[in-house]
């Protein structure tokens, strides 16, 4: 029993020391995520060839309020395929946070930031060119221009929700089936009316909202920092008490053909846990650099349950998801081998 409560008070330590840095790290990203995400959300470059690259570097900011708002413009098409997946694969979301609070990994982190912004960059347009090849979508849509096309492959009453000019000149429906007046969402008052608008991010806060919340960073911080000692815990309870960190170490060197592999389905879980979990294994040695990439390429937030929840063209969502799985796979595999 001596064993275990010296386990836990190893993690405890070693939890309460990067409470100040992560603390303070999420009140910058809370306050990025509040000054620009309306601003990202009305981008139109997001729409053009630029797209991916834009995505890419916007996704670099570690919150999942990014990828939620890119997901809600995506299945409006004021976004462009490219821009979604180069958002999904940029981010990473506990990630820097946690490798910022430890000194050593700050050369790691630079190298996983680098990797990840051109691979996102390389699907992206990958994405345009194969969705367009395999749907035969044309090429306004696919470029997010959805004033000049509409995708055949949308169910009709999406296309009458997406296309404003499925109604009529004056009106048309909102993501809710509303009939508004054209005159009534002006340009003046379309950034008004989207900021009222909520969603929900991480601890449900709300990603589009007209005053800065100062409780959720502090929330976030507090959330992550308990599932970090959990992670320690039960790492500490392995190494030194069940398996032994010998033992460990020689099964990991023998897995590490599967660890991109086991990374990705944990990446794929829609929650900040599992980029705590891949980024906290990596900070222990128990897991490969290629690993980590594979695994965080694939770790889009919450950003997969909206496309799954709003987007009910249930082909593009299989298109989407393969982007994210295979081409991360092969990245992770060959960074295994470099």
């Amino acid at each position: 029993m001596e064993e275990y409560w010296h386990v836990i008070l190893e993690a405890l330590i070693d939890t309460a020391k990067l409470l100040p840095i992560l603390f303070v790290v999420y009140y910058l990203i809370e306050l990025i995520e509040f000054k620009y995400a309306i601003k990202f959300q009305n981008n139109k470059l997001l729409k053009g060839k630029a797209s991916p690259v834009i995505g890419a570097v916007i996704g670099c900011v570690p919150q999942c309020g990014f990828s939620v708002v890119t997901t809600d413009l995506y299945t409006k098409r004021t976004v462009s395929i490219g821009a979604l997946l180069a958002v999904y694969i940029a981010t990473s979301d506990e990630a820097i946070p946690l490798m910022i609070s430890e000194p050593n990994s700050i050369p790691w982190l630079l190298a996983l930031i680098g990797v990840k912004i051109a691979f996102a960059i390389i699907v992206g347009y990958l994405s345009i060119w194969l969705y367009n090849l395999i749907f035969k979508r044309s090429k306004g849509i696919v470029n997010g221009d959805a004033d000049q096309a509409q995708d055949s492959d949308l169910p009709k009453e999406h296309e009458e929700k997406t296309n404003p000019n499925s109604i009529s000149n004056d009106n048309h429906l909102d993501q809710d089936g509303h009939i508004h007046n054209e005159d009534v969402h002006s340009d003046d008052s379309l950034e008004k009316t989207i900021v009222q608008e909520p969603h929900g991010g991480c601890c449900h806060h709300h990603v589009r909202s007209k005053s800065f919340d100062w409780l959720h960073p502090l929330l976030h911080c507090l959330k992550i920092s308990a599932f970090i000692l959990i992670i320690n815990i039960i790492f500490g309870c392995i190494t030194h008490i069940w398996i032994g960190e010998e033992a460990l170490t020689d099964f990991l060197t023998q897995s590490i053909f599967l660890q991109p592999l086991l990374a990705v389905l944990i990446g794929l879980i829609p929650n900040c846990a599992s980029s705590v979990v891949l980024t906290q294994l990596f900070l222990m040695g128990g897991l490969s650099f290629g690993a980590l990439v594979a695994g965080l390429c694939v770790n889009a937030g919450l950003g997969l349950i909206i496309l799954f929840k709003q987007n009910k063209n249930w082909k593009e969502n299989i298109f989407i998801i393969a982007m994210l799985i295979i081409p991360s796979l092969i990245l992770g595999y060959s960074l295994n081998f470099i």
